[in-house]
């Protein structure tokens, strides 16, 4: 049926091409696509680059043929296959606005028939591109307006700002505004009018006033921009604006103010100065008129001359001289000032528009005055006793020449009258102005009043210039007698000895002193004074001191007494008295303690620590100063001579071994004796008893690092110092530590890491410290060097004793950086005609490493291709490999070849670099990186540039421009040419940088374009002012080009002006300064940079500085750096010129005055004033009457002084500074000069006048390096006497408030204070004499007593402060005088403590332990509790220390002390609750400072108030996670397991010893299958329920049927909680398997069930040790009664069946027979078996024998046979059958995939399929093993 359908198929196909022939004779037009082909919506923009694709012109044929394109004009062309339209000229929207155009489209003519053109007409619109900017028309613009204008009003310019722009829409709409130079835009307003679309008018407006003589004129710039979004288009202009002036200024002086320097007494018509004015309108200006104001004496007169309108005059004296005394130019420091008035004039008239500027006129003096003195005569009484130095009291003389500076100098001298030679002196010698005069004693031994010849004397003062004598006074001096002499001791000091044991009444030594006075003024008396003086006696006439109580060198070793000698006048001489109290050895040594006792160890031969014993002595340095002899007494040992003792240091040491049995109580008893080195000795003795115990634990010593040179141990701990590369890797070995244990095996010591723990880990058995796996030891990351503290513990008891070491461990440096190119890739342009060797570029590498050493090299293969990409590698003969080389040191790349761009126009290459010096993998301390180098083709038809300087071999242009040059100009051109037309290059484009910053380059004309500001200054901050880029020159076919590299270079000019760091300067200088003074230093900067030689050339940075004013030559100024000093032979006078006012002058460009600019700055100068005048009293003598009862502070007198001076100088202050017999009688006010009563003046009333010398002296010496000057006057002050005993005595100690001092503890007797007191009284008189006694009405006056007579308080009894600490008596002082005085005083005594108390702990004696509690785990430093001891003294007494006696032998606990003595109990280290629950301590309290070593150790002792139990209990924290004992376990249970069987028990424990109980749970059981597939698919839900779990005992049970799970295992996952916290659970993943008895083996015992049951565990256990190194596991299932081979029972055995597991699986029958009958295991395993009686080893089920015996009987019988043949055949034909259906099957599947085969066509694909189909595969033995 087939074949009939093949032989139509021709017949069709002919008839179908006729058809179509005949249809194909018709050609239909073509059309354009409409909107996306036609260009009916298509506009360009005028800026479309020439040559640039514009559109596509798209149609269709209905025949489907080829269209061809075409399109009419010179403006556009097209592609005829494509239909691409490009633009063949420029465009200007400006010139025309649209293009009208043709296209056509034409289709191929079909079978002979004529192509179909169809056209359409096109009108195509220019958009407008921003290719216009605006243009200013009619400049340029200027404007006239008066200074007058009012703010906000227009100006008028002309002619009008317009502005146009030929662009439309927002390229035409025109911004104007004023371009920000200087303030001219906060001065003018410039906004646009629009006139019309891209016609605009600026109107320019006032927005503040204007100044014409400020400034006269302005330049403003303005700027139109457009407002383009695209290429923004701006121009600039400017309008000149000249401001016309108005009269509105006030005349100004040039020059002024003015100052000039006359002499007194210039003649008439001396010109001084030249006074000139200006109008200050200098626009119109008018004439100037001055005149004098304020000049009334007539001095001066103005004398006109000159121009009027600038108002010159010439200031010159009149007939009327200057005079520098006059009193108004005095007072004004001799400066004389007047003002000159300028004024304008009208018509020459006066209206009221003047100014006024002040003159001062310095007068300088003239010696016109003689000296004078201040009287001619003086006539003084002085007393004989005045001192040499001292000057005349009442002798006030003055010296005055009016006349100022060196005109006012004079000599002194005294000239001798009467006796006066060389008795008195005249200072000073020489005076300037008004000097007082002080005449002084020269030579006091003439002053006697006993000498009749000597008791006047007269001389004559004479004051001279150059010699000659000018003036003369006389004065006349008389003497008053006076008790001048005081006793004289013939020594200073007086030192004598008494011995301790020296009796009463016994003469001590004798005093002497004399006194040069006569009768009654020359009778001396002695009194003894001073703490102890009551222990002597001193006769008063004869001067010798006497024993009165006896002396105690103990008590007190020395006395420092004071004995006064007393003259009939009263005055007094004092001499130092000191008497030594010789020792006597009167004290035996005292021990420290009755008795001694120590415990050592049994055959111990040191003791540990050092046993001492000590004694004191009392007795001074010559009686042995203390030191003692120790030696041994007797000792009750056996053997005898066992201890010595160090005589000096009371050490006890043994000689042989302590041993027990040595003496009867297995305790030795010394005695000690202690001998002093006094004369005669003495000694005392003390017991000591030494218990030997039972050996203890000895702390374990480290062996360390170091040995000496004798190769023996270093004494002193030990440590070890190693170093380790920093690179070191985790497991990194850094030492061994080893210690060793005196007293036990040093391989049970264990090692711990105490610090570094973070870096380091160490094995606590072997000792072996290495780099812990978190270890960061980078030098660069931490630090250079690690201490690790190291411990190792020993295993003694009854405490394990620890010994430290530490570790020193130094990293060392390791060059382990690599290094690293600073750019992944580098790109170069070079022209090919380069020479070789020249530079291309540079690659830079960077190495961390600080001894890298890097090389560069060329690495690999060089790539290169042609310019059309084209790889030469195979293709070409040229060397690219050679073309370049690298500088190894530098990285700088070269041409190391001839460049060829026709062959290899790319070349890439890689450079390598590498650390010579690299330590860690060097060769991976590698960096690469690729540099690709495009060789750029020189042709003789290539463009060439003609710029200057460049070359085909170096294609590069150099410019240089200067900085500020008008952004849009051009900066310079680019200039090529073509070679082939000889024509000019009208291309040129940017290749690098891809976009300019500053510069846009035409790509027509070649023209480098500035678009933004240069600043010279901004591109030194940046760190460059040059550019480069490269630019390619196209010639006009674009099939040639020439790339050049342009190096712009910009120029720096100066413009900037120098600018001071301040506006004005303010400086101050002390007078009469001299140079070099340095008065200030002015600072100014220039922002003109300074890059190259050529801006260090020009200068522009450079400032050089100048002083411009009047008083300029005063001082000089350093032109480089600013520094203002005095001027040389120029000295500074204040009251010439209090102030000055200078410019300081900034100009830069040194030696350039036309390129030069410069800034002026103002500096005022303060000149400071000097102290150069003493205070002058009001009077020279003042005098006052006040009577003896006047009150205290009473007004006395007036005194006033005033002084010249301005500041300090001239502030006053007063002082006595002589008051004579009115000591302490009057004070004065130091301010205002009060002279007052300073207290009472009862009793000092007299006929005489009591003088005192009052001084007033200036605050000069405030001021630094100034000096007061003062002036002295006297005061004659009379007291009037009142009544006889008018005078109260009163204290002078105690003062009020007053508190005295004893030691608690002193002897009866002992001094306490001395009161002092006095009567205003004669003390010679009843009245003066003075009783002191202390007054019973307090209970505190028995304690004390008092001397009547010299007022020494004493004890009388013994104080204990503790008891009474202070005390209050009341003291009374009287006079014997009708009426009695008396005064009455409290002194509080406070009682001083004595250290006689110990610390003790408040505490009962059967008190138990104070109970506190700390954390776990808590940090070093942790506060654990505090208490506190008492002590009942005070302050350093009471002072308390505690240490930790007993319970702190792992140093677990620390105290401390504060302040307050308060004990803080901290923990040294983190504490385990898991460890320890509790520590006891025992502490001790002692004083601060005792040393504590020798208590510890000692036990608790309730009876001592000084110890304290402190229990503290650890609490515990939730640190340990729970813990299961056998966690992953893996058991095993029977096919036929019954329901609610235990299969396991779980026990998991936490080590946290408050630890909630642990609740076990089921999270998830999963079941694996593990041998065959089974025949029915598994229940695969809740498999939990299988399962029960006791979450208490964790017992788990079984809970369901397990007869489908044979042969597999469940995956069970338990979990273990006792926490209510997340993540504090923990896992176990338990494996159950299923198992049938025939894949078990069991163990026989040959013992009894009921013992079996309680050992089946232990031997489970010890087989689990013996199978766990092999990696086997065994687990029993049960325990029973042994089932013999017939099924009979055997109670006298026992089995129990098992099975075993191999990392986690189980093994079969086979497998486990084969381990357990091995030899190797059961050779390990024959010990367990004999202890347990293990008797055989077999399969665990049982095989039923009486079975097969029946089998066997029924094969023996001719039935059975015929009955096996019967079903032998059936089996055989049954298995045929099978057979032939399947064969049949089979060819049924095999025909139908043969027909599917044939229908498929060659190209179907069929995916293959696959099915997998598995027989149940039952097996007799389940094969067991890992899943």
């Amino acid at each position: 049926m087939l074949l009939p359908s093949l032989m139509c198929l021709p017949l069709l196909l002919l008839c179908g091409c006729g058809c179509l022939a005949g249809a194909q004779l018709l050609n239909h037009p073509p059309h354009f696509v409409p909107s996306s082909g036609d260009m009916s919506r298509f506009s360009l923009s005028e800026h479309t680059p020439v040559g640039s694709p514009v559109y596509q012109l798209k149609g269709i044929d209905p025949e489907g043929g080829r269209l061809k394109y075409s399109i009419s004009g010179p403006v556009f062309s097209v592609d005829r296959e494509t239909g691409v339209v490009r633009l063949r000229q420029e465009l200007d929207r400006e010139t025309q606005d649209t293009v009208e155009v043709i296209i056509s489209i034409t289709d191929e003519g079909v079978y002979g028939t004529e192509p179909n053109t169809v056209s359409q007409r096109r009108e195509i619109p220019v958009r407008d591109y921003n290719d216009n900017q605006p243009t200013f028309l009619g400049r340029p613009y200027t404007a006239s307006v008066s200074e007058s204008l009012p703010v906000g009003s227009e100006l008028t310019v002309e002619p009008p700002i317009i502005v146009v722009d030929r662009d439309e829409g927002l390229n035409a709409e025109v911004q104007i505004k004023c371009v920000q130079e200087n303030d001219i835009c906060d001065i003018f307003e410039v906004r646009a009018v629009k006139l019309s679309d891209g016609n605009f008018t600026a109107r320019v407006a006032l927005k503040q006033a204007l100044d014409f003589e400020s400034r006269p004129s302005y330049i403003m710039s303005i700027s139109a921009s457009d407002s383009a979004i695209e290429n923004r288009l701006t121009s600039f202009a400017t309008v000149s604006i000249n401001v016309i002036d108005v009269q509105d200024q006030a005349p100004v002086f040039t020059n002024a103010p003015y100052s000039a320097t006359v002499a007194e007494n210039t003649p008439a018509g001396v010109s001084i100065l030249t006074v000139k004015a200006i109008d200050g309108d200098v626009g119109i200006p008018r004439d100037i008129f001055l005149s004098l104001e304020d000049e009334p004496f007539g001095h001066f007169e103005l004398v006109p001359f000159g121009d009027a309108k600038e108002g010159t005059a010439i200031l010159q004296t009149t007939s009327e001289p200057l005079d520098r005394e006059n009193p108004d130019i005095l007072q004004n420091g001799g400066v004389y000032v007047f003002s000159i008035r300028a004024t304008e004039l009208i018509d020459g008239a006066i209206p009221a528009e003047f100014s006024v500027t002040r003159v001062t006129i310095v007068v300088t003096d003239v010696d016109d005055h003689r000296p004078e003195f201040s009287a001619s005569h003086f006539n003084i009484s002085i007393a004989e006793n005045l001192a040499n130095g001292m000057p005349l009291p009442g002798l006030s003389i003055f010296v005055d020449d009016r006349d100022m500076g060196e005109n006012s100098r004079y000599q002194l001298k005294l000239q001798d009258v009467s006796k006066a030679a060389g008795v008195f002196a005249v200072s000073p010698t020489e005076g300037q102005g008004r000097t007082p005069v002080v005449v002084k004693v020269l030579d006091a031994s003439q002053l006697d009043y006993d000498n009749p010849a000597q008791r006047k004397f007269e001389f004559e003062l004479v004051a001279t210039t150059h010699g000659v004598e000018q003036a003369k006074a006389r004065v006349e001096v008389h003497l008053l007698d006076a008790n001048d002499n005081a006793p004289v001791f013939r020594q200073q000091t007086y030192r004598f000895t008494a011995p301790e044991n020296l009796t009463s009444d016994s003469l001590v030594g004798i005093v002497n002193a004399t006194d040069a006075d006569s009768a009654q003024f020359g009778h001396v008396q002695y009194v003894l004074k001073g703490f102890g003086a009551d222990n002597f006696y001193i006769d008063p006439e004869t001067g010798g001191i006497y024993l009165l109580r006896a002396l105690d060198y103990e008590k007190q070793s020395t006395y420092s007494l004071t004995v006064v000698a007393v003259d009939g006048g009263g005055r007094e001489s004092n001499a130092n008295l000191y008497v030594d109290v010789l020792d006597v050895n009167d004290n035996h040594p005292r021990f420290e303690s009755n008795e001694y006792s120590r415990t050592i160890r049994e055959g111990a031969s040191i003791f540990e620590p050092q046993f001492f014993v000590r004694a004191h002595d009392a007795d001074g340095p010559s009686q042995g100063n203390g030191r003692v002899k120790y030696a041994i007494v007797s000792e009750n040992s056996i053997a005898g001579n066992v201890f010595r003792i160090e005589p000096d240091t009371g050490e006890i040491t043994l000689q042989k071994a302590a041993r027990s049995m040595d003496t009867e109580r297995g305790e030795y008893e010394l005695v000690v004796s202690a001998t002093d080195f006094g004369i005669p000795p003495l000694s005392n003795t003390t017991r000591v008893l030494i218990r030997v115990g039972i050996s203890g634990n000895q702390r374990p010593i480290f062996k360390g690092h170091f040995q000496n040179v004798e190769n023996l141990p270093v004494i002193g701990p030990p440590s070890y110092r190693v170093s380790i590369p920093e690179n070191a890797a985790p497991g990194y070995n850094v030492t061994t530590v080893s210690a060793h244990d005196p007293d036990g095996l040093d391989s049970l010591l264990r090692y711990r890491i105490v610090g570094a723990n973070d870096n380091f880990q160490i094995n606590e058995f072997s000792g072996q410290i290495t780099v812990s796996p978190q270890a960061r030891i980078d030098r660069d990351l931490n630090m250079n060097s690690f201490e690790i503290i190291v411990n190792a513990v020993d295993s003694g008891t009854p405490i394990p004793e620890t010994a430290t070491t530490t570790v020193y461990v130094n990293v060392k440096d390791i060059n382990d950086e690599k290094p690293k190119f600073e750019q992944n890739s580098y790109a170069a342009y070079v022209s090919e005609r380069t020479v070789v060797g020249e530079s291309v570029l540079r690659v830079k590498a960077i190495d961390k490493d600080l001894n890298s050493r890097l090389e560069y090299s060329l690495q690999g293969p060089v790539q290169a291709t042609t310019k059309a990409g084209v790889s030469i590698a195979n293709r070409s003969n040229y060397p690219v490999q050679e073309a370049f080389r690298v500088d190894k040191q530098s990285g700088e790349i070269f041409v190391n070849s001839t460049l060829r761009h026709d062959v290899a126009a790319i070349i890439i290459f890689t450079v390598a670099v590498r650390d010579l010096n690299a330590e860690v993998d060097p060769e991976k301390q590698v960096d690469t990186t690729e540099v690709t180098v495009y060789v750029q083709s020189f042709k003789d038809k290539d463009p060439v540039f003609k710029n200057p300087g460049w070359s085909s071999s170096r294609p590069v242009v150099n410019v240089k421009i200067k900085e500020e040059m008008p952004i849009d100009s051009a900066l310079f051109i680019l200039q090529a040419e073509d070679p082939v037309t000889e024509q000019p290059i009208t291309s040129f484009e940017l290749v690098t940088p891809k976009e300019l910053e500053y510069f846009h380059i035409s790509e027509r004309t070649g023209e480098v374009i500035l678009k933004k500001r240069l600043d010279y200054e901004a591109l030194a901050e940046s760190g460059s002012a040059e550019f480069e880029l490269q630019v390619r020159a196209n010639s006009a076919d674009r099939q040639r080009s020439t790339i050049s590299r342009v190096n712009i270079t910009v120029e720096n000019v100066n413009d900037n002006s120098p600018i001071f760091d301040q506006s004005s300067y303010h400086a101050t200088i002390i007078e009469n300064k001299g140079h070099p003074e340095p008065v200030l230093q002015v600072r100014a900067q220039d922002k003109d940079a300074a890059l190259n030689a050529r801006d260090e050339r020009l200068g522009y940075h450079k400032i050089i500085y100048s002083l411009q004013g009047e008083h300029a030559m005063l001082f000089e100024i350093n032109n480089l750096t600013g520094q203002i000093i005095v001027a040389r032979n120029q000295t500074i006078d204040r009251e010439r010129t209090p102030s000055i006012r200078l410019q300081v002058k900034a100009e830069d460009s040194p030696g350039k005055p036309t390129d030069a600019k410069q800034s002026v700055v103002e500096l005022l100068i303060d000149v400071l004033d000097v102290n150069d005048n003493a205070p002058e009293f009001t009077k020279k003598v003042y005098s006052a009457v006040i009577p003896e009862n006047a009150l205290k502070m009473e007004t006395v007198l007036q005194l006033e002084a005033t002084d010249a001076d301005e500041g300090p100088g001239g502030e006053v202050r007063y002082e006595l500074v002589n008051e004579g017999d009115a000591n302490g009688l009057f004070s004065v006010n130091a301010q205002n000069g009060l002279l007052t009563t300073r207290r009472n003046l009862t009793g000092k009333g007299r006929a005489e006048a009591y003088v005192l010398i009052v001084r007033a002296q200036d605050n000069g010496s405030q001021v630094p390096k100034q000096s007061s000057l003062s002036t002295d006057a006297e005061v004659r002050i009379f007291i009037g006497d009142v009544s006889a005993n008018d005078g109260v005595p009163y204290f002078v100690a105690p003062r009020v408030g007053q508190m005295a001092n004893v030691t608690e503890n002193a002897a009866v007797g002992a001094p306490v204070f001395q009161v002092i007191a006095s009567d205003p009284d004669d003390d010679s008189t009843p009245s003066g004499t003075i009783t002191y006694r202390i007054l019973p009405d307090t209970p505190d006056a028995e304690s004390f007593a008092i001397d009547t007579h010299t007022g020494l308080i004493t004890t009388r009894e013994e104080l204990d402060r503790e008891e009474k600490s202070m005390y209050k008596v009341l003291l009374e002082v009287s006079d014997n005088g009708q009426p009695k005085q008396s005064v009455t005083r409290i002194l509080k005594i406070e009682v001083l403590d004595v250290d006689d108390h110990v610390p003790r702990f408040a505490r009962e004696i059967d008190a138990g332990p104070i109970p506190m509690h700390v954390a776990e785990e808590q940090p070093a430093g942790t506060i654990v509790g505090n208490f506190s001891a008492i002590d009942e003294d005070i302050g350093e007494n009471a002072a308390i220390d505690y240490a930790i006696i007993e319970g702190n032998n792992e140093q677990l606990f620390t105290i401390e002390r504060d302040n307050n003595s308060l004990a803080i109990l901290k923990t040294s280290q983190p504490i385990d609750r898991e460890q320890v629950e509790s520590f006891t301590l025992t502490i001790k309290c002692l004083k601060l400072g005792e040393p504590a070593y020798k208590y510890i150790g000692d036990a608790y002792d309730r009876q001592d108030p000084s110890h304290l139990r402190i229990t503290v209990r650890i609490l515990d924290l939730d640190d340990n996670l729970p813990k299961f004992e056998n966690p992953d376990s893996t058991v095993g249970i029977r096919i036929n397991v019954p329901i609610d069987t235990v299969i396991t028990t779980l026990r998991a424990t936490d080590a946290d010893a408050e630890a909630a109980p642990i609740a076990l749970s089921i999270k998830n059981v999963t079941f694996v299958p593990q041998f065959y597939k089974r025949s029915r698919k598994l229940a695969t839900g809740n498999l939990q329920t299988l399962f029960t779990l006791n979450n208490r005992t964790g017992e788990l049970r079984t809970g369901g049927s397990f007869a489908d799970y044979v042969d597999g295992y469940f995956q069970m996952r338990i979990c273990a909680n006792n926490s209510a916290k997340a993540k504090r659970q923990t896992y176990s993943n338990i494996k159950v398997f299923v198992i049938r008895d025939k894949s078990l083996l069991k163990f026989v015992f040959a013992r009894p069930p009921n013992e079996i049951q309680h050992n089946i565990r232990p031997f489970q256990e010890q087989l689990q040790k013996k199978l766990k190194p092999l990696g086997l596991e065994l687990h029993v299932l049960d325990t029973q009664v042994f089932t013999r081979a017939d099924m009979s029972l055997d109670f006298t055995a026992t089995s129990s069946c098992f099975q075993m597991f191999r990392n986690g699986a189980a093994l079969s029958l086979s497998e486990m027979q084969k381990l357990m009958n091995s030899k190797e295991l059961r050779h390990e395993l024959i010990d367990i078996y004999a202890a347990y009686g293990v008797s055989d080893l077999e399969s665990c089920s049982v095989r039923r024998t009486h079975t097969a015996a029946l089998f066997g009987n029924l094969l023996m019988s001719a039935g059975a046979w015929l009955v096996i043949l019967a079903a032998l055949i059936g089996i055989a034909a049954l298995v045929s059958l099978c057979t032939a259906c399947c064969l049949r099957k089979k060819f049924k599947r095999y025909s139908k995939r043969s027909l599917q085969a044939s229908l498929r066509t060659p190209t179907e694909h069929t995916p293959t399929s696959y099915s997998y189909s598995m027989p149940a595969v039952l097996y007799s033995e389940p094969i067991y093993g890992p899943l």
